[in-house]
């Protein structure tokens, strides 16, 4: 069986003022069987998710967990968390048997269970409640050994591994192996006749003695000149005499006893413990003759762990997800990338959105592209507050120069630049447009060319209707500019069609050619570029017709777009430190361009856009 829904009410960051509507929950989040992972911006709510969950399920571990003051959403007097399983073998739905209903699906009825906890508080006090489960909204009380099978194993964040595989009292791997079944015979587990041998070999050393009784050599013995001497004073303290041994003979204190390493290491770093520390606690979930529930809880699963090695735990785990289910949160983009989308969960200002098939605008098709292209850099679009799609190099050094010339830090607003590299933009902008409500709030400005020429590349024909060539043999072309009339028509109609606009995705196109173009054609960027332009090509001739050379070298692209842009960032960088009021061309110019019909306003209104400005 699996977690399969977890509706909350009133809980943390998930709640709203008014009155408690049982019919509208604030969060109703659905979960896969396998691997779910909870993605977002920190205080998105995903650290509320899991300790919900925990809140009805508890633990393995010895933990308390219990409602506080601060579970409860501002004022609010009433908070509940409801959890649905379905997925029962007959072996798991015989201990719910009494609090389960059952759906029809497909050919026969399917069991689900539905486990809630509801609190209240009145006059600052919260007020005890039982978990419930059952078909209606009261239920019935949950048998401790009904609760018994409901267990999660979980794995705090920023753990120290180190202290919980070290031996001491009531350790968590004590707690983890007590539990497992190769140690239920906690009466005549081998392990207490090993510790009685040791025992005893233990206090007839401090005796000078062998296990056998037989005297030690004298290099041996002392040991029992120091027990001579502590018994000495204890005798006439006490009339006793001392007795050493290494533990208990009890299962449980030899388990404690027990400390946990990689076979031949020494001096282990954080990262080395955390792998033992999870290694460990997936005992929990892999134990045969279990018929209860296998869901494992982590939190930042990449605590302390090198990119490297969260890939190899990712991949792991992955691996091993068939007969288990884990929910997990992460703040690395690394994991982002390498997490299937139809695994992903993006939490975002108190809201969860599953990116799932049945939840997104992708296609099958989208899905696949984007398993294999949303890498680590573009995964960062999980993280942020707002996103700009650019399609290549030049745009996404240049974006942000410009923002900071109209006086926006994207880093600062928490946008992000996602370079496709291609004009697949659409297919990243679909993650966060939804088939239903709720609607994901995070702007989304897609930059994109219009991609319509100014200028046509011909053949140039002599008189016999043969191609002139030139001096190596090869044709020769002219380039003529295009009817102004033909090429706004087109432009529109390019603009209409690619525009696909919708709530907080929206597209901002260029009415020219290129970004290069635009660049040339704007008001504030024109003599900038030129400038730049013939710095980075400054063997060729543009004294003639610059804007007749820029299209001849887009067209055969041979235009160096990447170092014309990162010379013009870097020059309006330095303006920005000279004259950070942007009193002077071309900063001032920018700056006041939105709204000019600038051949660059385009940029920033997507600018303003994915910043909330």
């Amino acid at each position: 069986m699996f977690l399969t829904n977890l509706k909350l009410w009133n809980f943390r960051i998930f709640g709203a003022d008014g009155t408690f509507d049982h019919s509208k929950p604030n969060l109703s989040l659905d979960f896969k069987d396998g691997i779910n992972v909870l993605i977002g911006e920190n205080d998105s709510g995903k650290t509320a998710i899991i300790d919900a969950i925990k809140m009805v399920l508890k633990t393995h571990s010895a933990e308390w967990i219990k409602i506080e003051d601060e579970d409860f959403f501002k004022d609010a007097h009433r908070l509940r968390i409801e959890c649905r399983f379905k997925g029962m073998s007959d072996e798991e739905a015989k201990h719910f048997a009494e609090w389960l209903d059952w759906v029809i699906e497909d050919s026969g009825g399917k069991p689900y269970l539905t486990v809630y906890y509801d609190i209240s508080r009145r006059d600052g006090k919260i007020i005890p409640s039982d978990i419930k489960a059952g078909i209606d909204d009261t239920g019935h009380i949950l048998t401790a050994e009904a609760k018994e099978m409901l267990r999660t194993t979980y794995l705090r964040p920023l753990r120290d591994a180190k202290s919980e595989l070290s031996p001491k009292r009531n350790s968590r791997l004590s707690q983890i192996l007590y539990s497992h079944a190769a140690f239920s015979d906690k009466k005549t587990h081998r392990l207490i006749g090993l510790a009685q041998t040791l025992n005893k070999e233990v206090t007839e050393y401090f005796k000078g003695k062998d296990a056998a009784g037989s005297d030690l050599p004298a290099s041996d013995l002392l040991g029992k000149e120091v027990k001579k001497v502590m018994d000495t004073y204890l005798n006439q303290f006490s009339k006793k005499s001392t007795a050493f041994r290494m533990t208990s003979s009890d299962l449980k204190s030899i388990l404690e006893s027990l400390c946990l390493l990689f076979e031949d290491g020494y001096n282990l770093g954080l990262g080395s413990h955390n792998l033992l520390c999870i290694a460990s606690e997936l005992l929990h979930l892999k134990k045969g003759n279990w018929d209860g529930l296998r869901l494992g809880l982590v939190e930042e699963i990449e605590a302390h762990l090198h990119p490297q090695v969260q890939l190899q735990v990712v991949e792991t785990l992955k691996s091993h997800s068939n007969d288990m289910q884990l929910i997990f949160t992460t703040h690395s983009p690394n994991i982002g990338s390498k997490i299937p989308l139809e695994n992903l969960i993006m939490c975002h200002k108190g809201t969860a959105y599953p990116l799932g098939h049945d939840f997104t605008k992708l296609d099958k098709d989208d899905y696949k592209f984007l398993e294999i292209f949303l890498d680590t850099t573009k995964a960062n679009l999980f993280f942020s507050k707002g996103i700009i799609l650019v399609e290549g190099w030049a745009e996404e050094i240049l974006v942000p120069v410009i923002a900071s010339a109209i006086g926006i830090d994207l880093t600062e607003c928490g946008v992000s630049i996602i370079n496709v590299g291609s004009t697949a933009y659409l297919r990243f902008a679909k993650i966060f447009q939804r088939k239903a409500v709720p609607l994901i709030e995070i702007p989304v400005s897609i930059i994109t060319d219009v991609d319509i020429r100014t200028y046509e590349k011909n053949l140039i024909i002599d008189g016999a209707g043969k191609p002139v060539l030139d001096d190596k043999g090869k044709s020769t072309y002219d380039y003529q500019k295009r009817d102004a009339a033909t090429v706004t028509a087109e432009t529109t109609a390019k603009k209409t069609a690619i525009d696909k606009s919708e709530e907080n995705v929206k597209y901002f196109i260029a009415d020219d050619w290129t970004l290069e173009y635009s660049l040339f054609k704007s008001a504030c960027m024109s003599a900038l570029f030129k400038q730049t332009a013939e710095e980075v090509h400054s063997k060729t001739d543009w004294a003639t017709d610059f804007e007749k050379k820029l299209a001849e070298k887009l067209i055969v692209k041979s235009l160096d777009k990447t170092e014309i842009a990162y010379l013009l960032a870097k020059t309006l960088l330095n303006l920005l430190e000279i004259d950070p009021g942007r009193t002077s061309s071309p900063l001032k110019d920018i700056n006041e361009a939105d709204g000019k019909n600038d051949a660059i306003d385009y940029i920033i209104k997507a600018i303003k856009h994915a910043s909330g400005n």
